[in-house]
């Protein structure tokens, strides 16, 4: 059984929690239906944390709110159907778990008068989810997880961890806004810190395993996967590689750290459904989306996988290592 050690604790207050919202339902339905689209199990987290936040909030599932869940099972194809379908349900609120249902939602209800909120999506404002962060406009706002712009924060940690790598791998996606934006980012942090990069485009699996291999990786101290959709579903692709290989992979979410990546860096699936219940109870309280900011994490955490250190022959620096949150031994 993975064994955590919480070094660090984040103070959350309620305060911050429940600005801005009312405790109960205050409207004259009695019961408000909240529709979800997920692109992938990889969102169950969000769904719970967004759930636990809603019941804080006074909104009794099964009493006061019901939700209708339809998850694509990382059948990204599958995106679309699935919005249309829930769409047709008429909900109070659409709640998209990630930036491609984001982006599948807000086409599908273009034509329709139902608000729309996003719990964690990379580079909102980029891929044209919103205007900014202050007036969001249209009919949709959430909490953008700031991914896009932690890579090169994340750069850093990796090298504050392991002061030997000077020689880094960046994988984007060059479909998905968030990748060019991180990459400027990764770019000028990795001149400021005397590290040599080399970036690698990546639209498939097919692609991935193309380009990445034993002599492909030849020379190169880890791995750096930007903000992406694709490249959360090939999280046990670059596993493997990396256990194969011995090179480190430096992840966003606390998930990938769990399954066996070195490190991650981000604010994690559960923490950004938390968060978004607030924007939600907002809506169901009547308020417009173009009225509420979008929000950044409340949370951001390092988590440093010992197990997979050891595996890889990895020298960690002690300092480096009292950035983490959590340790798994």
């Amino acid at each position: 059984m993975v064994k955590k050690i919480t070094l660090l604790l984040s103070i959350v207050t309620g305060l911050i929690f429940f600005a801005g919202c009312q405790i109960g339902v205050t409207t004259g339905k009695t019961q408000r239906t909240v529709g979800i689209l997920a692109a992938s199990r990889d969102r169950e987290e969000k769904i719970i944390g967004l759930k636990q936040g809603l019941a804080e909030l006074g909104f009794t599932e099964g009493k006061d709110v019901t939700y209708v869940i339809l998850n694509a099972e990382g059948e990204r194809e599958q995106l679309l159907p699935l919005a249309q379908k829930l769409v047709h349900e008429k909900p109070d609120v659409l709640v998209a778990a990630g930036g491609v249902e984001a982006d599948v939602l807000k086409t599908v209800v273009r034509e329709q008068n139902i608000p729309i909120v996003f719990i964690g999506v990379a580079s909102s404002v980029e891929r044209g989810l919103v205007k900014s962060f202050i007036k969001p406009g249209g009919q949709i706002t959430g909490v953008d997880n700031y991914h896009g712009e932690l890579a090169g924060k994340r750069l850093e940690l990796l090298k504050k961890l392991l002061p030997a790598v000077n020689k880094v791998i960046v994988l984007y996606d060059p479909k998905v806004p968030p990748g060019y934006a991180s990459l400027k980012i990764v770019r000028e942090t990795a001149k400021d810190l005397g590290i040599e990069i080399k970036t690698i485009e990546v639209s498939s699996r097919a692609e991935l395993k193309a380009k990445l291999n034993r002599q492909s990786l030849q020379g190169f101290d880890a791995i750096l996967p930007l903000s992406s959709f694709l490249l959360e579903t090939l999280t046990q692709d670059l596993l493997t590689l990396s256990l194969q290989n011995k090179i480190p992979v430096m992840g966003i979410f606390e998930q990938e750290a769990d399954r066996g990546y070195f490190a991650a860096y981000g604010v994690s699936m559960y923490n950004q459904g938390y968060q978004g219940a607030r924007i939600v109870a907002k809506v169901l309280h009547g308020q417009q989306p173009e009225q509420i900011p979008v929000e950044t994490p409340d949370n951001l955490e390092l988590v440093v996988n010992l197990r997979t250190a050891k595996k890889l022959g990895l020298k960690l620096n002690e300092t480096g290592l009292n950035f983490a949150k959590t340790i798994i031994k």
